[in-house]
């Protein structure tokens, strides 16, 4: 098959066949929606639990990304990884700024959002590049085991 090296099209069609998976396709129970559950409900709950305990973002809701865009790309196929690494930084932003609007609507009116909006993105920087890097760390974890699979 195309895109695959050292591999011929009828080892392929071989290992489907036996009903055993390339490397490339990861079958989940829960399809597309386990990944995505996990990438959005980890940080809206770390970022829930930080705004319940005191004002503003803190450890649970940078542990809460990290972990949540990590158990994605663990749970993504190759094709999903673009998307976990693309969308991670969004994640953050948007749990970042869905739970600091429901907690202080007021506090968030005319040049106010603005304001909260621009100290989202500084202070949300560092976790999401925490939250990218754990991603990368998963995909590359994930690269160097498919390959001593198959060499092996």
């Amino acid at each position: 098959m195309a895109g695959q090296r050292g591999r011929s099209s009828d080892q392929g069609a071989r290992e489907r066949a036996a009903g055993r998976p390339g490397a490339s396709v990861r079958p989940l129970a829960g399809g597309a929606a386990l990944p995505v559950a996990a990438a959005l409900g980890l940080p809206l709950a770390g970022a829930a639990v930080d705004e319940l305990s005191g004002p503003g973002m803190g450890l649970a809701f940078a542990v809460g990304a990290v972990l949540g865009t990590a158990a994605a790309a663990a749970l993504s196929s190759r094709n999903g990884w673009w998307w976990v690494l693309a969308a991670s930084p969004l994640v953050v932003l948007g749990a970042t700024a869905a739970v600091e609007l429901a907690a202080h609507r007021d506090d968030y009116r005319g040049k106010g959002l603005a304001t909260g909006a621009a100290k989202w993105v500084v202070h949300g920087f560092p976790v999401m590049a925490e939250a990218a890097a754990a991603a990368l760390l998963v995909i590359v974890v994930r690269l160097v085991r498919d390959r001593r699979r198959h060499r092996g």
